[in-house]
């Protein structure tokens, strides 16, 4: 595991330093609202030098009365749907676009483990959401993706911060 962990903050370490330097020279901004990594996406991000160019925000969003006054995440989001979903992932990458006027936003929610989850998202299981703006100034795209990883609580926050990393750099693609 040690290793493994290892590998993937590395290879987190990659794709930020990545992400500043495309999104630097496309004029890009990001932002993050994060539960689950409290804050690990726009960290690794701002560890890179000339993220100040890039890095808008972020949002560390642990409870659901903060999803809602912070991001705006609804209510009956939250109750229906609970906060670790895909709608609330949503949710949660479209607020923190609004929130810091960022071009791209990702966030992340779910069970880092050891304890919580559910029959449905046992703990290792994890929302990425993400929304970007249109070039010709529509309505923000927004969507979410639902990963699931074995292992402890540190290295799950990590492999969330790979997805939404990884992200970032798909968005990033279709920009380019």
């Amino acid at each position: 595991m040690t290793e493994s962990f290892s590998r993937i903050v590395a290879h987190n370490e990659e794709l930020a330093r990545d992400i500043v330097e495309r999104a630097s020279a496309l004029g890009v901004t990001v932002s993050t609202a994060e539960s689950l990594t409290a804050g690990l996406i726009a960290s690794t991000i701002a560890d890179i030098p000339g993220a100040s160019a890039v890095l808008r925000g972020g949002a560390v969003t642990y409870c659901d009365e903060i999803k809602h006054s912070v991001l705006d995440v609804s209510r009956e989001t939250l109750d229906r749907y609970t906060a670790v979903s895909f709608q609330t992932a949503r949710e949660m990458a479209s607020g923190s676009l609004r929130l810091f006027q960022s071009d791209i936003a990702v966030s992340a929610t779910g069970y880092a483990g050891p304890g919580g989850g559910t029959d449905v998202d046992p703990a290792g299981t994890f929302y990425i959401g993400w929304a970007c703006r249109t070039f010709d100034g529509d309505v923000p795209v927004a969507d979410s993706t639902r990963c699931t990883f074995e292992g402890d609580r540190s290295y799950v926050r990590a492999c969330a911060v790979a997805e939404a990393l990884e992200r970032i750099e798909c968005i990033l693609d279709s920009m380019e």
